[in-house]
């Protein structure tokens, strides 16, 4: 569960097989998806232009919890919307409101027309025990018509994975999964221009779950999904409307990963703008010591500089020192001159003149 509250990706049961029903399964799955594929074009043109659905600043109270809250969306014909909210948060309640079965308190809902919902919930509690499963699909006939199209009711349940003896069967005989494919078969037998599918995953094998997938994306009217499945949120959905809390409900386009993206956006900058503003006296202190660092390296320059050009000066007064004063006692002129200079080989060489002098007295 995350941190809102949302339940993780459940784990897919599976009901292991041997490779030969694999493959059955993929073969019949295939024909599902065909037969799919051929009734959305008479879906198609049974609603064209029937359905558009708007909500404008919608709310509903219950007591004294807010639990949808100037909501506004629109939904078109073939829209494929998934509810995401943990539980409690008002799904059901919003569910109703967009498709006009409870009155809002505040707002405008403007429905379409020529509108034909089946709910999967609905048609859960409505199997009867005794019947077969022909019976339940069809009763009174070996052929049932879905949405224009003609088809035998035993090549129609084996498109959901029931082999032609089991046709006879009678429904108390199924087992969960089985039951579960069913109700679907049943489901999109309906004429119906709008699904509303309410954990549609709970109890399904993989088979099945991915059967239900390609029904639902070749489905061509209008499809309301409330699961907490993420991946099948993504194979299927076109949008999403997910709870913000305190009735707030948002539109997303995309699927869960998509939502959860873009809701993690305005999370990171406020966790960079929070660190940021963590460091920024960190930040301001180590500026102040690298500042007070160049003032005392720019001091100690000027030190220097003071101290060497003091130097200069004590060495240019003790040469004018030396210039002014006088040849001493039995020092030459050359002596003097070599002094004069500073110099430490023409004071050598001064010395060497005196030597001369006293050998030559």
């Amino acid at each position: 569960m995350d941190p809102q509250g949302h339940r993780g990706a459940r784990a897919r049961g599976t009901k292991a097989g041997c490779g030969a029903s694999r493959r059955c399964a993929s073969s019949a799955r295939r024909g599902a998806t065909a037969s799919a594929r051929s009734a959305s074009r008479s879906r198609k043109a049974s609603a064209r232009g029937a359905w558009s659905r708007s909500s404008n600043e919608v709310g509903k109270n219950y007591c004294e919890k807010q639990v949808v809250k100037k909501f506004t969306c629109r939904i078109l014909r073939g829209d494929k919307v998934g509810l995401i909210g943990p539980n409690g948060s008002g799904k059901t309640t919003l569910l109703k409101l967009i498709l006009g079965e409870i009155r809002p308190d505040s707002g405008k809902v403007h429905r379409g027309t020529k509108l034909a919902v089946a709910y999967f919930d609905q048609f859960r509690e409505a199997l009867d025990e005794e019947a077969t499963l022909g019976e339940t699909i069809s009763r009174g006939s070996d052929h049932v018509e879905v949405n224009g199209v003609k088809k035998h009711v035993i090549g129609y349940l084996g498109d959901f994975l029931f082999p032609p003896e089991r046709v006879r069967a009678p429904v108390k005989s199924l087992s969960g999964g089985e039951r579960n494919r069913l109700l679907l078969a049943r489901l999109f037998s309906r004429p119906a221009n709008v699904l509303v599918l309410d954990e549609p995953t709970n109890d399904l094998d993989i088979e099945t779950l991915e059967l239900l997938e390609a029904l639902l994306q070749e489905y061509a009217g209008t499809l309301f999904l409330v699961s907490h499945d993420r991946e099948f949120l993504d194979n299927v959905v076109t949008q999403t409307i997910a709870s913000e809390g305190g009735g707030e409900w948002k539109e997303y386009a995309g699927g869960y990963s998509d939502w959860q993206r873009v809701r993690s956006k305005p999370a990171l900058a406020e966790a960079a703008k929070q660190k940021t503003a963590v460091l920024a006296p960190r930040r301001r202190s180590q500026q102040a010591r690298l500042q007070g660092r160049a003032r005392a390296r720019r001091t100690a320059g000027q030190a220097r500089s003071a101290g060497e050009g003091a130097g200069r000066n004590r060495r240019q007064a003790r040469r004018s020192r030396a210039v002014s004063r006088p040849a001493g006692r039995g020092e030459t002129a050359a002596g003097a001159a070599c002094r004069d200079r500073g110099g430490a080989g023409a004071a050598a060489r001064a010395l060497g003149g005196r030597l001369e002098a006293k050998v030559a007295g």
